[in-house]
């Protein structure tokens, strides 16, 4: 029997997944004595093959197989595939087998399956196809008999490898619904050490992260105990389960606790003492310090102990209080509390009172009717809650409002206020503004309705004035309590787009002994440990119901909330009176230059009805400096009606990512159809290295700038539709990282009849052979053989002429061009182009270079008439694909002639200067490269940059800072062949230096506020890492030179690159001194032991790259 392909990666993937992971011939010799006759003298190579290659996974809830298998075969293969099909269909099992069948049903008639009575086929399954076909398979029947195939098919779970490291599953359940599941084991980076330039000494496994501090309490508290986690419990206790609260989001219940006399309050719940101990603080950040209970005490000033998870299985992240996304994007143009919500519902008296005690602590849903029994603890709350009942009845809601968030005169240009800030230098200044206000009197309106919105600071006050009005002295238990949740409310306002606060930071130094309400008795004295975790799960209940509920509908309420495409995910507050009038204005804009048609009422209906479905997006507005920008997202649908439109509906949205497919393969396979188009900074790179080393002496010419508009005839064009038939295969494909994380990615691939690989093994091998798959399993979806190009040519046109969008109440129908959001949009916009280039350019790329990002050209030729007639023939416009440069936007380095003009004149830069073009700066005499950071000027890091605190937030911000920083070293910069070695010195230097920004603005956000030097190990790590891993990147960019040698010689040693790190954070750290006070000496000292160690003439290159002269850039940044 030929040998297994060893695929060590799938089966560790693998058997993280299923009780056993046993080869065939294993698991069949384990049912009897027959199976050890399963490969014979004789057998053909592909039976051999089938058994080496082939895994039999066993489920967790797997049924045991036969007793007494027979090993007899009664039916032939496609009989018995039949028969395992039909079952799954008839249970509704969800098994890769089964795929593209289903059983009949009245509407969708038709002939039956062979060997099956009630089975259809809708699409091919590939698998099941070639199972059933297969000779080899019809011999394994031979051998094992009916009853062993048709449990290994049924109840288990098969997968073929295929060398040289994948495999493709053939049948059980889907191994991505298993994923979701089961824990993910962190993995070690091979080879990785604990400390990197020398910052910190080695720690030990046990100890690893965890401050000195932290470990000599730990030896204080408790002698012979080993390290310093948290004190146990005295009795085992559980993690409490989490349950659905009043708003549909989890809260915690609690169980396990002895009932009182007349108390059936939720039990309380810890970790156990074996669990405690193993907890790992791998990674930890101080914010996530984890203090022991204190029986009694309600003055500590750590997170709650009754938030640990439970420590048997995956670390759960840290339950959230409120989200920002939760009031993103309210439209509507009144101010105040909906009649719907809870308080404005509830009448103020002690039934109502009930009402709301049970909504918030007793996890009933607002409209659910019918009384049920109150617990005595919550039953003498009801007085409480009636005052705060009354006190939302009294409360002036729009006079607070008025007050704290005034509408300043539209005249003023100029305020207190909060500004609108500009994509490249922050808060708008006047002068901007006054530019950007020249236009019209619309546009002048449109920019003093953007200055009116509200700062967070106002925003704050509002929701601290309501606060202060609402909830009675009484429910806060005393001043520390609501000053500590007022300073969440700030931080709550302050949060980014993406960010979230945590139910631990909410209750982070909360006084539960404070609150009398909580308590079961009044005249209780003595506290016990369960007692005083049930009142931290009460008071965690209120306050999340405040924050989560009352403050997020405030916003809600009063407040258009959005991110703007100049601050990134900062989010910036409009009065909804504001934003009712910005909205309008921004309508009645996008209706004059998109051309859209309003549709009757009639025609609305028509259009639902019709066949193909009609998408339905609405469209919101983000501010920029000078107006808004529409955006419509199609997967943003209105459903007309439920049920079967939404079948309707996730089939099209199906047809158009298929079409979007399509147009990728034929991109790839006829890359001339995009003419100079680029689609990243790595195709700028290979276009311009294979530019710049035979022409480095030319002189670079302008980019232009120009916006998409007639698509029609280049789709007909690209997809021909009366020659190509299209093959598309959809398959999911999961992949362990470095770290051991499971990564899942699902993908569609298309073929002609003339590239297609028909059976899953010739497809995943092809993949391996001709693309980065490794170490993959890959398991096939849907597979359609017969896409007919003009079926995907209608569905554009429909999509064309029938898209719909809503805008404040009315339906209009898009006549001209690809709305903004679909996915569709760039890769036309490319095409449209591209066709344009090859029309009207045919020769301009001669002696030069043309790329086009999107929309923005960049043309570096020495031909001074060849530029010039480029630029003229962009001014005057091309009708015919209604494109017409953006002079704005549009920079020479040469002088332009009236004539070439024609109106406004494009920005003249000097003949050598630093040229900007998508945020690079090209050097226009020696054609280096250059990153440009001027759009970071007066913006805030922390606004562009949020993580995952989860459970580990110091783990999170490494990964976070790490990613990020794989990001940024674009090979562009990195090149020593493109550019010069001081420029990539200066590339390598400023990049660390922005990754010190983004690591302070990290710090910033992690929880608890906890000091640095409970851990300054962590951090030293963390800078020594960014250091290492800049520098491997730089040698994978310059693969085959020399960098550095023994002795920190060479070009580029890497005792330069931690210089350079080490220097660029030093520049930023000593800005916040306090901060940073513990790791300012190590770091020093690191630095100067690397002087010692670089020869001079390095260090003198490394001094200059770090120039401050070179980085003006950075000195606005606002964090």
């Amino acid at each position: 029997m030929p040998r297994a392909p060893r695929c060590r990666a799938v089966r560790s993937l693998l058997r993280d997944r299923y009780r056993q992971v046993l080869p065939l011939a294993t698991f069949v010799r384990r049912l009897g004595p027959e199976g050890r006759r399963l490969v014979r003298r004789g057998d053909p190579a592909a039976y051999r093959a089938l058994v080496a290659q082939c895994l039999v996974c066993v489920p967790w809830d797997a049924q045991p197989p036969p007793a007494s298998p027979s090993f007899r075969q009664v039916s032939c293969l496609k009989e018995l595939v039949a028969r395992v099909v039909q079952r799954l269909c008839e249970r509704g099992a969800r098994n890769v087998l089964a795929f593209g069948f289903a059983l009949l049903d009245g509407a969708r008639g038709g002939p039956p399956v062979a060997f099956t009575t009630s089975v259809r086929s809708y699409l091919p399954n590939t698998v099941t196809d070639t199972l059933r076909g297969s000779g080899a398979w019809g011999l394994l029947l031979r051998r094992v008999g009916d009853d062993v195939l048709t449990h290994l098919l049924a109840r288990c779970a098969l997968y073929l490898l295929v060398p040289p490291s994948c495999a493709y599953q053939v049948c059980g359940p889907p191994l991505y619904d298993l994923y979701t599941a089961a824990e993910a084991r962190p993995m070690r980076h091979k080879g990785q050490t604990p400390t990197g330039l020398g910052l910190t000494p080695p720690v030990c496994n046990g100890e690893a992260g965890r401050p000195q501090e932290q470990r000599a309490q730990g030896v204080r508290r408790r002698r012979g105990r080993a390290g310093g986690h948290p004190l146990p419990a005295k009795r085992p206790r559980h993690v409490p389960e989490p349950e659905q609260g009043p708003e549909g989001q989890a809260s915690r219940a609690h169980q396990g606790r002895a009932p009182g006399p007349s108390d059936s309050d939720p039990p309380v719940m810890a970790p156990t003492r074996a669990a405690a101990k193993a907890k790992s603080r791998e990674g930890e950040a101080p914010g996530t310090r984890h203090l022991s209970p204190q029986a009694g005490g309600a003055r500590g000033t750590c997170p709650p102990s009754w938030w640990q998870p439970h420590l048997q299985g995956k670390p759960s992240p840290h339950v959230c209080a409120a989200e920002t996304k939760r009031f993103l994007y309210c439209s509507g143009s009144k101010e105040g509390l909906r009649r719907s919500f809870l308080l404005c519902s509830l009448p103020p008296s002690l039934a109502g009172a009930r009402r709301l005690v049970e909504v918030i602590f007793l996890a009933s849903k607002p409209g659910q009717p019918g009384a049920r029994r109150v617990p005595a603890r919550y039953w003498r709350m009801r007085p409480l809650f009636r005052e705060l009942l009354k006190n939302h009845a009294r409360c002036p809601y729009k006079a607070l409002l008025r007050a704290h968030c005034p509408l300043r005169a539209a005249a003023t240009l100029s305020g207190s206020g909060g500004q609108v800030c500009d994509h490249k230098v922050g808060p708008l200044a006047p002068e901007r503004l006054a530019a950007a206000a020249e236009g019209d009197s619309a546009s002048r309106r449109l920019v003093q309705l953007l200055r009116q919105h509200s700062s967070p600071w106002q925003v704050y006050r509002l929701l601290r004035a309501c606060l202060h009005r609402l909830v009675p002295p009484g429910l806060w238990g005393s001043p520390h309590n609501k000053r500590r949740f007022l300073k969440n409310v700030k931080k709550l306002v302050s949060l980014g787009k993406h960010a979230r606060l945590s139910l631990q930071e909410l209750m982070w130094k909360m006084k539960v002994q404070d609150c009398i309400w909580l308590r079961r008795s009044p005249d209780a004295r003595h506290v016990q440990a369960a007692e005083h975790r049930l009142r931290e799960a009460i008071l965690a209940k209120f306050l999340r119901w405040l924050m989560g509920t009352y403050v997020v509908e405030l916003l809600r309420s009063f407040f258009y909330v959005t991110e703007t495409t100049f601050q990134k995910n900062r989010l910036f507050f409009f009065r909804k009176r504001i934003w009712s009038r910005l909205q309008s204005a921004g309508i009645r804009q996008h209706l004059d230059r998109v051309r859209l048609r309003e549709l009757s009422e009639a025609e609305i209906r028509r259009r639902r009805e019709a066949r193909p479905a009609v998408l339905t997006s609405k469209l919101r507005f983000v501010p920029k400096p000078d107006g808004l920008r529409p955006i419509v997202n199609m997967a943003n649908v209105v459903r007309a009606r439920t049920g079967p439109g939404d079948k309707k509906v996730r089939r099209l949205t199906g047809q158009v990512k298929t079409l979007f497919a399509v147009l990728n393969y034929e991109r790839a396979r006829r890359p001339r159809l995009l003419g100079a188009s680029v689609l990243g900074v790595g195709d700028i790179h290979r276009a311009w290295r294979a530019f710049v080393l035979p022409l480095r002496a030319q002189d670079p010419a302008p980019p232009l700038y120009f916006v998409k508009d007639r698509l029609l005839e280049v789709v007909a064009n690209v997809i021909r539709p009366h020659e190509s038939t299209y093959c598309v295969r959809q398959c999911a494909v999961l992949r362990r990282t470095a770290r051991g994380h499971v990564r899942k990615s699902f993908q569609t691939h298309v073929s002609t009849f003339a590239d297609l690989q028909p059976y899953m093994r010739q497809f995943v091998a092809h993949l391996q052979a001709t693309g980065p798959l490794r170490d993959a399993v890959v398991i096939e979806q849907s597979c359609s053989l017969n896409e007919a190009g003009s079926r995907l040519l209608e569905l554009f046109l429909s999509l064309l002429r029938n898209h719909v969008i809503r805008i404040g109440g009315r339906s209009y129908v898009q006549c001209q061009g690809i709305p903004q959001g679909s996915i569709l949009s760039t890769l036309l916009c490319s095409l449209c182009y591209g066709d344009m280039e090859n029309r009207l350019f045919p020769g301009i790329q001669r002696d030069g270079v043309l790329l086009r990002l999107v929309d923005d050209f960049l043309l570096v030729t020495p031909h001074l008439t060849r530029a010039k007639a480029f630029l003229r023939t962009l001014v005057r416009g091309v009708p015919e694909y209604g494109c017409l440069a953006n002079l704005r936007k549009t920079a020479v380095n040469f002088p332009v002639e009236d004539g070439a003009r024609g109106g406004p004149a494009p920005l003249q830069l000097p003949a050598h200067c630093l040229f900007p073009w998508c945020g690079l700066l090209l050097d226009t005499r020696t054609l280096e490269v250059h990153c440009d950071y001027a759009s970071y000027a007066r913006t805030s890091i922390r606004a562009s940059l949020t993580f995952n605190q989860g459970f580990k937030p110091g783990r999170n911000m490494r990964r976070k800072l790490l990613a990020v920083l794989r990001l940024k070293c674009h090979g562009i910069l990195l090149d020593l062949q493109v550019n010069s070695l001081p420029t990539v010195l200066a590339n390598v230097y400023k990049i660390f230096l922005l990754q010190a920004y983004r690591f302070h603005a990290c710090v910033l956000q992690l929880p608890f506020r906890q000091p640095l030097a409970r851990n300054p190990s962590f951090f030293l790590r963390l800078v020594s890492d960014t250091a290492s891993c800049c520098y491997s990147l730089l040698k994978a960019r310059n693969a085959g030179m020399s960098l550095g040698a023994r002795g920190a010689s060479g070009p580029f040693p890497s005792e330069a690159a931690e210089w350079l790190c080490l220097h660029a954070f030093l520049l930023k750290l000593v800005r916040h001194r306090v901060t940073y006070s513990c790791l300012l000496g190590p770091l020093r000292a690191a630095r100067e032991r690397l002087c010692q160690r670089l020869p001079g003439a390095t260090l003198a290159a490394l001094e200059a790259a770090a120039d401050p002269a070179l980085t003006t850039d950075f000195r606005t940044i606002l964090d």
